[in-house]
């Protein structure tokens, strides 16, 4: 396989339904995500809705998203943006999180004991 030309796509192959599902989830979260933010968000910690799945459910969307694309199409661009994508939001989760104790102090450590996992259920 040439990883720098462009691929013909068998829409019934195994690796395509996966890599289109990864994809229709990650836009379902980045949606969900969204719709809820932009409803309840008024500068208190928002803990409903997506954020009670995992407490980063923007970057779970986007990672499956970008992981769906290598799925589908496993090009040196698409496998760049998802490495890229994973290392820049793993690197920096840890950073945001102390940002968030900093603002919102014992109510995002209750809230990061309630909701345990970071980015995906039942693994990180």
């Amino acid at each position: 396989m040439d990883l720098f030309a462009p691929t013909n796509i068998d829409l019934y192959a195994p690796t395509t339904i996966a890599g289109a599902a990864l994809i229709a989830l990650g836009l379902y979260y980045i949606i969900f995500w969204w719709s809820y933010w932009k409803t309840n968000y008024s500068g208190k910690l928002v803990t409903g809705g997506p954020y009670m799945i995992v407490r980063h459910p923007y970057y779970l969307g986007f990672l499956l998203l970008t992981t769906g694309l290598v799925v589908i199409l496993p090009l040196v661009e698409t496998i760049g943006l998802a490495l890229i994508s994973w290392w820049v939001i793993l690197s920096q989760i840890g950073k945001e999180e102390e940002e968030l104790i900093k603002k919102y102090g014992s109510k995002y450590r209750e809230y990061q004991k309630r909701v345990k996992w970071r980015l995906i259920p039942s693994v990180y």
